[in-house]
């Protein structure tokens, strides 16, 4: 009998745990930005200090080589095995034609750090894996990370029912989704709204119901970080160094914004931010995806929809972050940490 209490306790706490933690899909246009992968790294330590659960990295843009170093960063903390996919057909892609000053990462991931996706073509589709992952999952269960563009997401929102799920991709959103978590700006234009396809953003982010949150460029491209990452780690050995110093360079600094807004979908406000408007409203995007917003009629409830700003000064965060990105697989987890602790 006490063995069977002590067996049921212990498996009371770790359900407990497990619905503590944050369960994330990141949707990313890992191509050659340097905040991507710090974003998908971030999560993978988060992961590994019992903060979220990364279930699913999926890319929103063509590149063979994008699944292979996204496994390589998710096998290198510890995770092989967390489901990539990427949109078909899939091309050659390294850098964006207007980027040039940015250097290639992917193929560097790619071959020269371990993974065994080897090409985006070995993927499935991204709207199967969501509604994969989607269906399996409890009722407000999932935290969706876009730091992309919108294709996956207007494509799985358009998906009718299959063999996966009898229901359509909108009603497993509405249904599944507990918070979309998006790097663009609430007011105005965006890199990833307007960049690619703006429709897809306007159809997404105008149609969904329920909690959205923006993750402004006034907050992410005021984190800057970098002259730790690309001197401390080592580039031969760690894929966040790797990546970055072949970015931007040994002992340079870059805004990440998709790695703040990584932050916020795992940690919350937490201290270091706040709400923007203290009742929220909504967002309405036009056909080239720039926003306009409308706070929440007073006396009525409150809007699902909010964006954050600082509650402390940007170098403050972006030290915290940069921190954060140093941590590598062996080290001690700083488990007394007195923020973004779920423990």
């Amino acid at each position: 009998m006490w063995n069977s209490m002590l067996l049921t306790g212990l498996a009371m706490l770790a359900a407990a745990a497990l619905a503590d933690k944050v369960r994330l899909i990141i949707d990313t246009d890992m191509l050659n930005f340097d905040d991507d992968p710090m974003a998908i790294g971030e999560a993978n330590i988060f992961q590994n200090w019992g903060q979220v659960e990364l279930i699913g990295v999926f890319s929103c843009i063509n590149s063979r080589y994008a699944p292979p170093a996204i496994d390589a960063i998710n096998t290198y903390f510890g995770h092989p095995d967390i489901p990539t996919a990427v949109r078909k057909p899939v091309d050659n892609l390294t850098t964006w034609p207007d980027y040039p000053e940015f250097g290639d990462y992917l193929t560097g991931l790619t071959f020269n750090f371990t993974e065994d996706v080897r090409d985006g073509t070995n993927t499935p589709d991204p709207v199967s894996a969501y509604r994969f992952l989607l269906s399996t999952s409890a009722d407000h269960s999932i935290t969706i990370a876009a730091i992309g563009f919108y294709a996956n997401l207007f494509q799985l929102m358009s998906s009718g029912a299959d063999a996966i799920s009898p229901l359509t991709g909108a009603e497993l959103l509405a249904a599944k989704v507990r918070e979309l978590v998006v790097q663009a700006n609430e007011v105005g234009s965006s890199y990833n709204t307007g960049a690619q396809d703006p429709g897809y953003a306007q159809a997404v982010l105008n149609w969904w119901p329920g909690r959205l949150t923006f993750v402004p460029d006034e907050v992410g491209g005021n984190t800057v970080i970098g002259r730790r990452v690309t001197t401390q780690l080592n580039p031969a050995a760690n894929p966040l160094g790797y990546a970055l110093r072949a970015n931007i360079g040994y002992g340079a600094a870059h805004p990440v914004w998709d790695a703040v807004a990584v932050y916020y979908a795992a940690c919350g406000l937490d201290d270091v931010f706040r709400r923007k408007y203290a009742r929220g409203g909504r967002a309405t995007l036009d056909a080239a995806a720039t926003a306009t917003w409308e706070d929440a009629p007073e006396g009525a409830e409150a809007g699902l929809q909010n964006a954050i700003r600082f509650a402390v000064p940007n170098t403050t965060f972006a030290e915290r972050l940069e921190g954060i990105l140093l941590w590598e697989p062996g080290r001690p987890v700083p488990r007394a940490r007195t923020w973004c602790n779920r423990h």
